[in-house]
């Protein structure tokens, strides 16, 4: 880590601090991760160490899904449910990232907000994870910072199943987000989900709904166009916007 990031992590956790809420607590972005873009593609920092999400391979037999308006998370192995627990997510104004993700790190015991153990995943706007809570009454209800918590209990046992790579589906209702007007490979943001939902549901499958516009989202674009003779160029306008009902 280079002193431009130790020193905004420092003073981060110095503020946090010296406002009564500490550096590992219920504030729900973890000032032991950072994430970064590079011009090999995205990383994040976690714990000093440079953690690749690119590279990280999906682990094909094994699924978690949250449902937000359940409160559960249900954690699958070769499409078999194995285990469903009770959770809590975010507020109204800090919602949990609805969308398809895959754990990108696995952390222990960080204590305070975090509990017993951390599942950090790939959202690409933002440090969210499934971890503890020193706040157990909060199950069950809509009061983290986007993040998945669990009973300490709950995670532990958890965080012994999950492999890092395993797919985490948060299911709800998707963000409200204005939508720029011209999308094309490497974009990121919640108004890339939204296509890639709307995309899905014309049945142009991108893959996974995962705010990157990437190969797969650029292949389904494109085969939009040509099934509409539209020019093939994998990028997306508003006239693919407005066939796809997105405006």
């Amino acid at each position: 880590m280079n002193l431009r990031r130790f020193l905004g992590l420092l003073s981060t956790a110095v503020y946090l601090l010296l406002i009564g809420i500490g550096p590992i607590n219920s504030w729900d972005q973890s000032l032991l991760a950072e994430r970064i873009n590079c011009e090999d593609g995205e990383e994040f920092i976690v714990d000093g160490n440079i953690v690749v999400e690119s590279v990280i391979p999906l682990v094909e037999n094994e699924k978690i899904i949250v449902d937000s308006n359940s409160f559960r998370l249900l954690y699958y192995r070769d499409d078999q449910l194995v285990k469903s627990y009770p959770v809590a997510i975010g507020t109204p104004k800090t919602p949990s990232p609805i969308g398809e993700w895959k754990v990108i790190h696995k952390g222990g015991s960080w204590g305070g907000g975090f509990g017993a153990r951390w599942l950090g995943i790939n959202v690409p706007w933002g440090i969210y994870g499934i971890h503890g809570t020193n706040k157990p009454g909060s199950i069950g209800s809509r009061s983290s910072h986007g993040c998945i918590r669990m009973y300490n209990q709950h995670v532990t046992e958890l965080y012994k199943m999950v492999k890092v790579g395993t797919p985490v589906f948060i299911r709800g209702n998707p963000p409200r987000v204005s939508l720029r007007k011209e999308f094309q490979i490497k974009a990121t943001g919640k108004d890339v989900l939204l296509l890639q939902f709307a995309l899905r549901k014309a049945g142009f499958d991108p893959g996974m709904a995962d705010a990157r516009y990437g190969s797969g989202t650029e292949l389904a674009v494109s085969r939009v166009q040509a099934f509409y003779g539209l020019a093939v160029t994998g990028k997306t306008t508003l006239n693919e916007q407005y066939l796809l009902g997105l405006r």
